[in-house]
Order: structure tokens, then C-alpha cells, then sequence
């Protein structure tokens, strides 16, 4: 019998995290742009409701990355948790079009149902995407010093890059500069 544990994190006051999270299977929910947009609305909300500080994040086909400080009353786990969780409910709600899913947080109901729409207008009742999942746990990093600081942030920022995206990806930190605080 496989017996699987939880990933052990190291949780440390102020401390600046490098954060990966993957869908399931590397699926490339993020082709569609309605989703990535629903993404970085998450995104905002969350921010807002996890008080953690966001300095850079790019949203890949498959997978995201993110560097931001937990406030002291929300680690990392919980801001990470609070966000898949949140996300994949909705993002789920937008691709099934049904009433019978959890409901959506209050801040954002009213654009699920735009979302929806958007998403049914193009692609129908019968697309073949699969229910929105994300990996299990998550890959994080503890920021040591400026200089890893400096690494990983050009490494999260210009991700897309590195994965071959248009030139004209717009789901960077780049593109969104009210999101992102100063270290």
C-alpha cells in the first residue's frame, strides 16, 4: 500500500517565495485566453483577501509562476491552497456552464457569468475540455538573498520566453504593474 505525505514547508516570517504550480497532467488549459484572464481576476482577488505581497508572476499554457511575501496571517501554503482551490471551482464553473458547482465568491460571481458566456459563445455545450485541475502541491523556493531575488524574477518574468509563447503574451507581471508592489 503507497502512502503519500505532505510536503513539508519551511514557513519563514517576511521571507520572499518563488512559487511554481502546474495543471494536472500539463494540461494547456491556458491556450484560451478566457481562462488566463479569469486567471490573473483570481489572481487580483486573492491578492486582496491574502494580503501577500505579489513582485512578479507569468502564467505559462500549463503552469504558472509566481514570486510574492505571504503577510503574517496567511503562509504560503494557505495563499497557495486559497488560490488553486478558488480558481479551479470557477474556472470549472466557466467550462461546464452549470448552476449545480459550489458558488462563487461574491466579487466575482457577476464575471463568471460573463466568462461563461464568452466560453459557451465559442466553443458550445460540447468542447473537449476536461474539468480544470491543478497538480497536487506546489514547488516553492526560499529567497536568500538579492541576488537569487534578481534571478528568479527575471527567470518568472520572462518565462513565456523560455516556453516559446507570442511574443505578445500579456499574462506577465509586465503587462500588469497595478498588481505588483516594490520589494
Amino acid at each position: 500500500m503507497l502512502f503519500l505525505k505532505r510536503t513539508k514547508r519551511i514557513i519563514i516570517p517576511e521571507a520572499v517565495y518563488f512559487v511554481t504550480v502546474n495543471t494536472e497532467n500539463q494540461y494547456l488549459y491556458f491556450r484560451e485566453k478566457i481562462l488566463c484572464e479569469l486567471w490573473v481576476r483570481e489572481l487580483r482577488l486573492c491578492k486582496e483577501l491574502k494580503k501577500f505581497e505579489l513582485f512578479a508572476f507569468c502564467l505559462n499554457y500549463d503552469h504558472f509562476h509566481m514570486l510574492l511575501r505571504p503577510c503574517e496571517e496567511f503562509d504560503v501554503s494557505k495563499v497557495m491552497k486559497f488560490f488553486k482551490e478558488n480558481f479551479s471551482r470557477d474556472a470549472n464553473k466557466v467550462i461546464s456552464d452549470t448552476a449545480d458547482t459550489a458558488p462563487c465568491r461574491l466579487q466575482i460571481s457577476s464575471k463568471i457569468e460573463v466568462f461563461q458566456q464568452r466560453f459557451s459563445q465559442k466553443y458550445g455545450h460540447s468542447h473537449l475540455f476536461p474539468c480544470f485541475r491543478w497538480q497536487r502541491s506546489f514547488y516553492d523556493h526560499v529567497i536568500r538573498d538579492e541576488r537569487d531575488f534578481e534571478e528568479h524574477y527575471k527567470y518568472t518574468v520572462y518565462n513565456f520566453d523560455k516556453h516559446e509563447l507570442p511574443e505578445d503574451w500579456k499574462y506577465t507581471s509586465l503587462h500588469f504593474p497595478d498588481l505588483i508592489d516594490e520589494l
